[in-house]
């Protein structure tokens, strides 16, 4: 497949039913924030599943060389950006006539390694992370991360 950006890589997985071809190699990681499968790689982009525990926040982080378009799933939770401001979503915390979360499928994004955090409260949250990985091979930006870890085990993990 040829796409140029994260955007159309992003658009391409939804619109093809939404491929599922997880690695066999490091497909799942374990933080002391999050929960990561990687659903699909091709090239230089992958697609990654994040589910975030209750009342959680990852410090200010970012991943260089890479471009990422999160799309909204499930739960409560809030992106932060580049300044390391939230977007206060506590108004869109709630279903749609059809039972599905009111944010199902909003996007944001951090391109070219952009700062950014997350935080989840009582019901935590799952997202789809979009990337294209510009300058390597993809594994997960759990590993590509610059900023403080979210915890002992993401320290251990970036130690290794």
């Amino acid at each position: 497949m040829n796409w140029n950006t994260v955007h159309e890589f992003r658009d391409w997985w939804l619109k093809a039913g939404r491929p599922l071809r997880p690695p066999f190699e490091q497909p799942i990681f374990i933080t002391d924030l999050v929960h990561s499968l990687c659903l699909y790689r091709e090239g230089k982009f992958q697609v990654e599943l994040y589910i975030i525990g209750p009342n959680k926040t990852s410090p200010s982080h970012a991943h260089p060389g890479v471009d990422s378009s999160f799309i909204f799933l499930a739960g409560d939770l809030e992106f932060g950006d580049k300044t390391g401001s939230f977007i206060d979503l506590s108004d869109k915390q709630k279903p749609q006539p059809n039972g599905a979360h009111m944010l199902l499928g909003q996007t944001i994004d951090a391109l070219d390694g952009e700062m950014h955090s997350v935080r989840a409260f009582q019901n935590g949250g799952a997202f789809l992370s979009f990337e294209y990985w510009k300058d390597k091979e993809p594994d997960s930006v759990v590993l590509n991360w610059v900023g403080a870890p979210d915890g002992a085990i993401h320290a251990k993990i970036l130690d290794k």
